[in-house]
């Protein structure tokens, strides 16, 4: 019995020790499962990858057009945040079966994306400062980048009022065998600040610059014909005045970056205003040769927030972009909140293209959401949205594709989400 109770003892004690010296792990993540619905968002042809109802094809020389397509999709995602007792830290996401379902069951073991990491890197202390290190989970704003996953070596440096990071981040380390032998590689080099002008604006600028080394030959082979050295950027400010709550930003791509003819330019200003449980807001914005805004940024039916997006980005390649954005938040309860988005488009595209290709000259997207609360962590979510296209008439009524006629039907799109975090 003393034995036992020595042996104990001692266990305990060492497991004391070992728990003193261990890393702090916390872990934290979401999971969800999502029904979807679309109606007329086509296929993968025409100028936006979704062309409104003319996504059909040919099956035993018939032509059959796409009828509505409703799935069921679902992933967990596991955060791991861990912690040094000298405060170096390292951060990591694992994904989990993020899969359409598809009669996987336990097939699904075998694929590759069942269990994958989306981004781990780590950080070191150093004076003010700290060194990072890894694939990091990079955002700079919704319009310009936002959750990109670059490979990154950077030193940030923050306090109560600025934040700012110095980065090298790689991105073609081996394109073929001559330039991995001669190091010619593609790097990027910028620098991030934001810095609290005062309680009430911010600011944030972002710059960074393309170096692209590689030379494979004259003709560019080994870079898709492109020379993609160049500079990118943006600059944000938020801010609130007499209640108003005030957001604008300017941003740029260099047309060797964007590998097109002329330089990439976009913007927006948004004004919201909290009326008890009411906030509407107002979004004014365009973008201008080529520049394509990052999926995080738009509503519903436009932009690549929700799954019946029909639109992935705002703007796009060869078209000049305007719109008008009216969006209202209302929270009916605590536990019942509601979106509803009124937006306009105007798309300008290549006056160039040929007779027969859709060109898309008008949007409006009609959409709403609406989230529930179950229980703290736990939320249940129905979106409902309506794109209508409006072409500029050249193909109306041209036999495209062997005598079938090009379609303008507007898209319809729904989603019922299970969610939960934890």
């Amino acid at each position: 019995m003393k034995k036992v109770l020595v042996a104990g003892a001692a266990l305990l004690l060492v497991g004391g020790m070992v728990g003193s010296a261990m890393a702090e792990v916390n872990l934290s993540g979401d999971a969800r499962v999502r029904w979807v619905v679309k109606d007329n968002y086509g296929g993968a042809s025409g100028p936006f990858g979704k062309n409104f109802g003319n996504g059909g094809g040919y099956v035993d020389g018939q032509y059959v057009e796409q009828d509505t397509v409703n799935y069921f999709d679902s992933r967990i995602r596991v955060k791991v945040d861990a912690a040094s007792k000298g405060g170096a830290w390292a951060k990591a996401r694992i994904r989990m079966n993020d899969f359409k379902w598809d009669g996987q069951g336990y097939g699904a073991v075998d694929e590759k994306k069942n269990i994958w990491v989306d981004y781990a890197y780590i950080g070191v202390p150093v004076g003010p400062t700290t060194l990072i290190g890894g694939e990091v989970r990079w955002d700079v704003t919704t319009f310009f980048q936002w959750d990109v996953r670059p490979t990154v070596a950077a030193l940030n440096y923050k306090n109560d009022n600025v934040d700012i990071y110095g980065l090298y981040i790689v991105e073609d380390d081996y394109p073929n065998a001559y330039d991995d032998l001669k190091d010619n590689n593609m790097r990027a080099y910028g620098i991030y600040a934001k810095a609290n002008i005062n309680a009430d604006w911010s600011v944030l600028g972002y710059g960074l610059y393309n170096d692209d080394q590689r030379d494979y030959n004259s003709d560019l082979s080994s870079r898709n014909g492109n020379d993609n050295s160049g500079f990118l950027g943006t600059l944000h400010v938020d801010g609130n005045a007499a209640g108003l709550g005030i957001t604008g930003e300017i941003a740029y791509v260099n047309s060797d970056v964007q590998g097109t003819e002329n330089d990439g330019w976009g913007g927006y200003a948004e004004v919201s205003y909290a009326i008890g449980a009411l906030t509407p807001a107002l979004n004014i914005g365009f973008t201008k040769d080529s520049y394509v805004a990052d999926g995080d940024f738009g509503w519903l039916m436009i932009g690549d927030i929700e799954p019946i997006a029909v639109l992935k980005n705002v703007g796009g390649v060869g078209e000049d972009w305007t719109w008008i954005a009216g969006t209202v938040d209302y929270a009916v309860s605590e536990n019942l909140k509601l979106t509803g988005n009124l937006v306009w488009a105007s798309v300008d595209t290549n006056d160039d293209t040929a007779l027969n290709v859709n060109r898309l000259a008008n949007l409006l997207e009609i959409s709403g959401e609406a989230v529930y609360t179950v229980s703290e962590g736990a939320n249940l979510t129905a979106a409902v949205g309506y794109l209508g296209p409006d072409f500029d008439g050249r193909a109306d009524g041209i036999s495209t594709v062997d005598g079938v006629n090009f379609n303008d039907d507007s898209a319809f799109g729904g989603m019922l989400q299970m969610e939960i975090k934890f």
